[in-house]
């Protein structure tokens, strides 16, 4: 047979092939180019959800894929209110086109990502309202409904548009409250103005922002302690303990010093102490992120006592 003949032949398979797969994808309901998430995100007038991932080698962005993406609750749910798009980066690149990977170079430089999963929430032209990353196990419809709440956010930043004084303040204040703390300590331009326009803590907005002003800084702190790998669990929880009388933290952000260094007694194997501390802040705030990770993680590490 004609060797011409039976490469064209390959060739034209193969364009099957990888459009059947394209094909495949596009059912799930995921777009993979940027370009083409923002023309249907115009033509439909929906924000776009981006997810940052590393599918073939990151283990929370798996067991985000396997206990939520490919859930019913999201497929039937997420694409009524979101464009969604897929920006993989895969340790095979083999599946991939030379354009997608370029793009998740650019992308990932634009929106600054450090680590995956990262979702984040655009307008239809890619201005990010809001951001996340890791996963904290939430189940399939909690996660969801999380991310659905957030499409009011735009709303909430158009309706503060005009408005002045303290009452531009209490709006901003809303539309930063729906973003959760973590995500809103990332506007330090809209936190510095309800803090100057709530100047006299008249609407309690100053002290609130200034709290998670601080809060972010020893979360700052905390990851810097936490990268030490070099160092023993013991001079570590020395600098916790130091951090803690020197910034006095509260709510949350205690909650949250407590867990890490709980994380701590647990490497040296301290394991009454790392129990104690996990249970201590789980009281602190149930109903945060990381209030709720707590129950899970007593479950699997500390199952006896937790089931009494």
């Amino acid at each position: 047979m004609n060797p011409l003949f039976l490469g064209t032949v390959r060739v034209a398979l193969a364009a099957v092939i990888f459009t059947l797969a394209g094909n495949a994808f596009a059912e799930e309901g995921w777009l993979v180019s940027f370009e083409k998430a923002k023309e249907q995100a115009a033509k439909e007038g929906k924000p776009i959800l981006m997810e940052f991932t590393g599918s073939d080698w990151c283990p929370p962005c798996k067991a985000l894929h396997k206990n939520v993406l490919v859930k019913d609750v999201f497929k039937k749910e997420m694409p009524k209110h979101f464009v969604l798009l897929k920006l993989d980066n895969p340790s095979d690149k083999g599946e991939q086109t030379l354009e997608e990977i370029d793009q998740y170079k650019k992308l990932s430089k634009e929106y600054k990502i450090t680590g995956v999963p990262s979702i984040l929430l655009s307008d239809k032209e890619g201005k990010v309202f809001y951001r996340t990353s890791g996963y904290g196990g939430q189940a399939a419809k909690v996660w969801v409904d999380d991310m659905v709440a957030k499409t009011a956010i735009p709303d909430a930043l158009e309706d503060a548009t005009g408005a002045k004084g303290l009452e531009r303040a209490k709006l901003l204040d809303k539309a930063l409250s729906l973003m959760g703390s973590t995500a809103a300590a990332q506007r330090k331009e809209d936190i510095n103005e309800i803090i100057t326009l709530d100047s006299k803590n008249k609407a309690g907005l100053k002290a609130k922002y200034e709290g998670i002003l601080t809060a972010t800084e020893i979360k700052d702190s905390l990851q810097a302690i936490m990268r030490d790998r070099g160092a023993k669990p013991d001079d570590m929880i020395a600098k916790v303990d130091k951090l803690i009388k020197d910034k006095s933290p509260k709510g949350e952000a205690l909650q949250e010093v407590l867990f890490m260094k709980s994380n701590l007694y647990f490497r040296g194997k301290k394991m009454e102490k790392a129990e104690a501390l996990l249970r201590e802040a789980m009281k602190i705030a149930p109903d945060s992120k990381t209030g709720k990770r707590i129950p899970g993680i007593l479950e699997r590490f500390f199952p006896k006592k937790n089931a009494s």
